[in-house]
């Protein structure tokens, strides 16, 4: 028994329709993957820098002072 090709057509542009459907639903879960991933990295970014800016403590320039000219009297 031999299949229609009106058949088959439908069945392919069903297929299709499930696999596009498919499509972009991972496409929206990957772009929420990619989204959660790069504000993990942010956020450990931000804790693995402040300890070690709260460890150091904060180095004041040297305040150099202008030399004081005498007056001409």
């Amino acid at each position: 028994m031999a299949l229609e090709n009106g058949e088959v057509l439908q069945n392919l542009t069903n297929q299709l329709q499930e696999v596009t459907q498919q499509l972009n639903q991972l496409t929206e879960t990957r772009i929420k993957l990619i989204g959660a991933i790069e504000v993990l990295q942010q956020i450990e970014e931000t804790n693995n820098t402040a300890p070690v800016a709260e460890e150091t403590p904060a180095v004041e320039a040297p305040v150099e002072e202008a030399p004081v000219e005498e007056a001409a009297e």
